[in-house]
């Protein structure tokens, strides 16, 4: 049996949960942008997809430029905290890019807001993937 072709489909599998998870991720980010009343809803979908798009492009980098990834430290805990914190920042900077005539403390609260509803997220689709 060629176990290649299973980690090929895992492969998969993880794209799959990645492309699921980014779908409703930026979904759900441009209904908190609206709740917040940040934008209207046509930019706060657009700017959920552009700043997810740029944290993603980071993250991928971080991946491939670090010699560990994204583990930073030997706690787990610290490092889904320090990524956490790297994604605030990466979408606070894009999203106050395409909005800078918005008050910079608003786009700060905004790109929280945006990261606590996709970080809860994830720790849902982290307990379905690992049951």
């Amino acid at each position: 049996m060629n176990l290649y072709l299973l980690d090929a489909g895992g492969v998969g599998l993880v794209i799959g949960f990645l492309v699921i998870f980014m779908i409703v991720a930026i979904l759900l980010e441009g209904v908190t942008l609206l709740l917040l009343k940040y934008n209207s809803a046509g930019k706060s979908f657009l700017a959920a997809f552009v700043i997810n798009i740029a944290s993603l492009a980071v993250g991928y980098l971080i991946t491939t430029v670090a010699s560990n990834g994204l583990d930073f430290t030997s706690n787990a805990y610290l490092d889904f905290f320090l990524i956490f914190l790297i994604t605030v920042i990466v979408e606070f900077g894009v999203l106050y890019l395409l909005n800078m005539k918005k008050p910079v403390k608003r786009t700060l609260v905004a790109a929280i807001a945006v990261n606590l509803v996709s970080y809860i997220l994830l720790i849902l689709f982290r307990f379905v993937i690992t049951g």
